[in-house]
């Protein structure tokens, strides 16, 4: 079974993964080549192929004055050669053109939206409803489907690399950490504010918004703060065992009053680091309170609340007892949403579109 991969994002020179859906589309793509072979496009300013962590992984030229949505020079991944079409978002330009000629080929498309991309046809022609089985990657993200569709949707909650972030027993430091990009719905800013200034706080990621991370710093000025910007993934995993608990403080409107509607459709670093033994606090937002049993394995709040932070923070930094044991229960549970068990389902619906 030969199977395209498309994300359509432009990534200029080299791929530089900003966030938690463009991995997700390249770790399924990787874990998926023991049941079938796999072709990872992306886009760039001209044409490429490498190998990236194993996985055979073709750039093709594209227009990317949006990144999120560049115009593509190259349709090669609707070669008939590929039996299923795996397409990464459906507001893109992208999406519009593979919905459209992979349906006038009689050829099955499966689709997992990611909640980005801009202005596209495929929602204002309902281009959707040509979409065999859609992939989405929580129960949140599959009710953001149009309700003529969602019957032919599967909601898969992955992935971990269980070897890639190991149980670690501690003794834990008493430090809060939050894993996330820079961004406005991110809340970083709410985490800032309940760790007044008595609470160790760590914040890593990559910077998008830089007027917010000006924000942040002043809001952080004489408190216990410091943020890593654009570490490695082994420093991210040393904080995972430093932390004594990780934070997802996601809102859906932001200190700015910005809406943000698909605000974390899943939310890997509550895996990674429940995965660590490392138990979380996480917002009701998106797709987040499915991953995390409120009271076992960490606790679920109210989004843009400081105070119902604060007194979750203070039950798990006083009580290294508590968070001892809740996060070796985080760590049981979350070796259900491997990378390998994602990949094994999404097979079985490629094998089943293909009769």
């Amino acid at each position: 079974m030969r199977v395209a991969h498309v994300l359509p994002a432009y990534f200029a020179p080299a791929i530089d993964f900003m966030g938690g859906g463009d991995r997700y589309a390249f770790k399924l793509a990787r874990a998926l080549q023991p049941y079938c072979e796999v072709t990872f496009f992306t886009f760039g300013a001209r044409y490429r192929e490498e190998s990236l962590d194993g996985l055979r992984h073709v750039v093709l030229p594209a227009l990317g004055a949006n990144p999120d949505n560049p115009m593509p020079r190259s349709l090669v991944f609707l070669s008939r050669r590929f039996d299923i079409l795996h397409l990464y978002q459906l507001r893109t330009t992208v999406s519009s053109l593979a919905i459209a000629l992979r349906a006038a080929a009689r050829r099955p498309l499966v689709a997992t939206d990611l909640g980005g991309g801009g202005r596209s046809a495929t929602m204002r022609l309902k281009l959707y409803r040509l979409v065999k089985r859609f992939v989405c990657i929580s129960e949140f993200s599959r009710g953001l489907l149009p309700p003529e569709v969602r019957s032919r949707a599967v909601a898969l909650k992955g992935g971990l690399d269980p070897a890639r972030f190991p149980f670690d027993a501690g003794p834990r430091e008493r430090q809060v950490l939050q894993v996330s990009r820079l961004m406005p719905h991110k809340g970083q800013n709410y985490l800032i504010e309940a760790a007044g200034e008595d609470i160790p706080v760590v914040i890593a990621g990559k910077v998008v918004d830089r007027d917010y991370y000006r924000d942040l710093q002043k809001m952080a000025q004489g408190k216990r703060v410091r943020f890593l910007i654009d570490v490695d993934d082994d420093a991210i995993l040393a904080e995972y065992r430093r932390a004594r608990v990780t934070v997802q403080a996601s809102v859906f409107r932001d200190m700015y009053g910005g809406y943000w509607p698909t605000s974390e459709l899943l939310g890997l670093p509550l895996l990674e680091s429940m995965a660590v033994g490392t138990p979380v606090i996480c917002t009701n937002v998106g797709g987040m309170p499915e991953l995390v049993r409120d009271g076992t394995t960490g606790f679920v709040i109210p989004p843009n609340d400081p105070a119902a932070l604060r007194a979750r923070l203070e039950t798990l930094l006083g009580d290294a007892t508590r968070a001892s044991a809740m996060g070796a229960a985080g760590h049981a549970y979350v070796q259900q949403f491997t990378w390998d068990a994602a990949a094994r389902q999404v097979s079985g619906e490629y094998a089943r579109l293909l009769g």
